[in-house]
């Protein structure tokens, strides 16, 4: 695996990471309430409550921590993050304008944080996905202004489904601007009983991830969009598992719930990628043998504690062979050319201006 000269290796790169500046929650204190978002401190906690409801976990230090994120980094044999904010900040239930405020915010952040470490980082932009030409709009801000190389939404808003033509809007701007769509499962709405033992997030997630993804195939959504990309997290669900019942359903299903496509679910592979966070070393053999060659691409969650300690060591445990590891580590078909060289090559754009930024620290504690 080389560089574009084909002399130097190309960078390890972590798709899947989150972050929350210090940024981000300097400006939910200083503007938060006009929009429905507050900082609540419980004991020695804080959570963030948007429109009500409050985060699943506090504010976690290493969702800030640059310095121990780029120590992991370094100890994981991590080179580049690919990093995108915490979906529990997603603001799906506020209206379209106090949404757009909260996505901006966290995508100004980012950009403070790529702006400087280019060599570490990469960022995936939050959009208001409630109101899909707010979203539109916010994801042509971050990519054009901003330099962000994807784009993270949840795999629901509310009951609406990801086939939803009213994201037509969206996935437009999506291939018009040429970037990866992150599919990752928000925690929204989740009732008590899937609380218990952390089911909503052992069950639930992988669930909400793979309604997602059937919705995209069997909706109809990646036949009208031929040139998505579509990373879908935690190892793409179940979809790797029970892609032949998804088959069965395009025709068995009855006439009523009938796919309103024409392509079968594994005929539309080649628009998904699926990230290497299984925890399971069978389980990680059977996706890179079940997807198309480069469409696994490395994963660690980070810095959540379902995270993968050491995503790189995983593809050793999980035998795969040189081959199979090389296109693993390569994330040049997700992300594009851009991923090889990261703030240096890609489309032409002046580097972004930080936001201002409060001290290290900021005020994350009670």
């Amino acid at each position: 695996m080389n560089g574009p000269g084909g002399d130097a290796p190309a960078p390890v790169t972590d798709v899947h990471a989150h972050h929350v500046g210090a940024h981000v929650v300097e400006r939910i204190e200083a503007e938060g309430a006009a929009h429905g978002v507050r900082m609540v401190r419980q004991d020695t906690a804080v959570r963030v409550e948007v429109a009500g409801r409050l985060s699943g976990l506090p504010l976690i230090p290493p969702l800030n921590d640059v310095p121990a994120r780029l120590a992991w980094m370094d100890a994981a044999g991590v080179d580049v993050q690919l990093v995108a904010p915490w979906m529990d900040l997603a603001g799906y239930e506020l209206d379209g304008p106090d949404g757009h405020w909260l996505s901006a915010a966290q995508n100004d952040a980012l950009a403070a944080l790529v702006a400087e470490h280019p060599d570490r980082f990469l960022a995936a932009a939050a959009v208001p996905l409630q109101e899909p030409g707010l979203a539109a709009a916010e994801l042509r801000r971050a990519v054009g202004e901003l330099g962000h190389r994807a784009v993270q939404i949840g795999a629901r808003v509310g009951e609406a489904g990801l086939d939803d033509q009213g994201l037509d809007v969206f996935w437009d701007a999506a291939e018009d601007l040429d970037v990866p769509v992150i599919v990752h499962p928000a925690e929204l709405d989740v009732p008590e009983r899937s609380r218990r033992l952390f089911l909503h997030i052992l069950v639930g997630n992988p669930a909400e991830t793979t309604f997602a993804a059937a919705a995209l195939m069997l909706g109809g959504i990646l036949e009208r969009h031929p040139r998505l990309r579509v990373l879908l997290v935690h190892g793409g669900g179940f979809v790797p598992y029970q892609i032949g019942r998804l088959d069965r359903g395009f025709s068995a299903a009855p006439p009523a719930f009938r796919a309103r496509g024409e392509l079968r679910p594994r005929a539309l592979l080649d628009r998904l990628w699926f990230d290497s966070v299984l925890h399971d070393d069978d389980a990680l053999r059977h996706l890179v043998d079940f997807a198309d060659p480069g469409h696994v691409v490395l994963g660690s969650d980070y810095p959540f504690p379902m995270r993968v300690d050491r995503p790189v060591g995983a593809l050793g445990g999980a035998g795969l062979d040189a081959g199979q590891r090389a296109a693993v580590l390569d994330p040049a078909g997700l992300l594009g050319p851009a991923a090889a060289g990261t703030g240096l090559s890609g489309p032409s754009r002046s580097t972004p201006s930080a936001p201002p930024r409060p001290a290290p620290g900021g005020r994350w504690t009670a």
